[in-house]
């Protein structure tokens, strides 16, 4: 009774609107998970033994909406292991492209634009990982009607991603009410709790035909409270020393209020931030890229770091001969391009909540465990704004600040659990946990998926 109870107040907690498509709909559809099989992927290494697929999973809705999904299974006992549904931000970035060639999945693209090798740090070592494409007009996503495009916002984006999770667990039957864990970075910070709130709003509506297991979510460097995030910004660039005194103290006297949208206010905003330099927001310590093309040959596959990385994964992905294995749909007007949050001026996300902090609650006090972790040097979403939020939540501390580690001695970040909510800094990374720290983010997901604390550092010795 507790459970359906703390699920009904989830419902109420969250004014949120889904247009689910009736079962018999998101039963039909086309594909199957032996014609989605990648035998293996062009450039791959020839010793790399990957279970993978890729393809569409059509909404059929009136907009003729095709989501295109990547899935690899896990390296061993996948039978075993739970699945990890991925989701990247923007709005308008690849899941695929970022997510699985520059963070997470089991290859990275050499500086050749072609060439595969390993990641050593791949997540499907611990779990089953589905990449979606998300929103549609995303990758190589798409819609038959472009129409659609002009009304996208996080409450479509929501109900489209859970029809979908539904359809392709009609492909992929064997993980049906298979524990099931969703984790996304940045603007994801909105999808994946609207996402949740779907499936516990679908399982209390329709139990029987949703057969999804939600064991926990996870947030890295997540939008939570924009207004308050970019008011944080210029804050955090200020305190590291990147931004001036003067350029600060106009921007104190000119705004009034993280909501104020003033002439003066962003006047004040657009001058400190033209006096940065080339510095990337996202990670203020890092190197920013100088040649954005590919090289003749091969030679830095296993620079996580990469600044030019991006552009690799483009010319890979834009091969014909990679988007035939993958069974992309090559009739699409543009090239695949990692974000569109700009260039083709898809989304406009008019009812994007000011604040996530109501479904992060209502997540949590649902029972489900939510995970929020904050690289330290980013400046876009700063830790400092981060920090605040979950103070804001109003959730007893459960275990108080302390430092963790990956291997007992180095220091990889603090955490704090409240009731519900875990909270963890990672130490040396931007925007990009996976990229920036990534045996600090597989350590992080071990425990995540466990449910256990993360490990301890080691005392300070003086």
């Amino acid at each position: 009774m507790a459970t359906t109870t703390n699920a009904i107040a989830l419902c109420l907690s969250v004014a949120i609107v889904f247009s689910v498509l009736p079962r018999q709909a998101l039963a039909a559809g086309e594909g199957s998970k032996e014609a989605d099989k990648i035998a293996a992927l062009p450039g791959q290494p020839a010793d790399a033994i990957v279970q993978q697929y890729s393809g569409y999973v059509n909404l059929g809705d009136k907009f003729g909406k095709s989501l295109f999904y990547y899935f690899v299974e896990a390296t061993a006992d996948p039978a075993k292991k739970p699945l990890l549904l991925w989701l990247n931000g923007g709005p308008g970035c690849s899941s695929f492209g970022i997510g699985a060639f520059q963070e997470i999945g089991p290859f990275r693209v050499d500086t050749d634009g072609k060439t595969l090798c390993k990641n050593k740090y791949t997540w499907n070592s611990v779990a089953n990982v589905l990449y979606l494409e998300s929103p549609v007009g995303v990758g190589f996503s798409y819609a038959a009607d472009t129409e659609v495009y002009k009304v996208m916002g996080d409450n479509m984006t929501a109900s489209d991603s859970l029809q979908f999770l539904l359809k392709w667990l009609d492909r992929f039957p064997e993980y049906k009410s298979r524990d099931l864990f969703i984790v996304g970075e940045s603007y994801a910070g909105h999808y994946v709790p609207e996402l949740a709130v779907a499936i516990q709003v679908a399982k209390i509506t329709r139990p029987a035909e949703v057969p999804i297991n939600l064991k926990g979510i996870a947030l890295g460097n997540a939008i939570l409270e924009f207004a308050a995030e970019q008011s944080a910004l210029y804050e955090y660039l200020w305190q590291h020393a990147f931004l001036s005194d003067s350029g600060h103290s106009l921007i104190a006297q000119s705004c009034k209020g993280v909501d104020d949208n003033s002439k003066l206010c962003s006047g004040a905003k657009d001058t400190a931030y033209g006096n940065l330099g080339n510095i990337d927001v996202y990670n203020v310590y890092a190197n920013t890229c100088h040649d954005k093309k590919v090289k003749a040959t091969g030679s830095n596959c296993m620079d996580l770091a990469d600044p030019c990385a991006q552009f690799y994964v483009e010319a890979y992905l834009n091969q014909p001969e990679v988007q035939k294995v993958i069974r992309a749909n090559t009739g699409l007007k543009y090239p695949w391009t990692r974000c569109r949050t700009t260039t083709y001026n898809l989304f406009h996300f008019g009812d994007s909540p000011k604040s996530m902090l109501p479904y992060v609650k209502a997540i949590a006090n649902s029972g489900i465990p939510v995970w929020v972790f904050s690289g330290d040097l980013d400046a876009m979403v700063p830790v400092i704004s981060t920090k605040q939020s979950m103070q804001k939540l109003g959730l007893a501390v459960a275990a108080d600040w302390r430092p963790w580690s990956t291997d007992g001695q180095e220091v990889a970040g603090y955490v704090i659990e409240y009731k519900g909510v875990v909270f963890v800094t990672i130490r040396g990374s931007g925007h990009m946990v996976p990229i920036d720290q990534p045996d600090r983010a597989l350590v992080l997901l071990k425990s995540f998926i466990g449910g256990q604390p993360l490990p301890k550092a080691a005392p300070m010795v003086d």
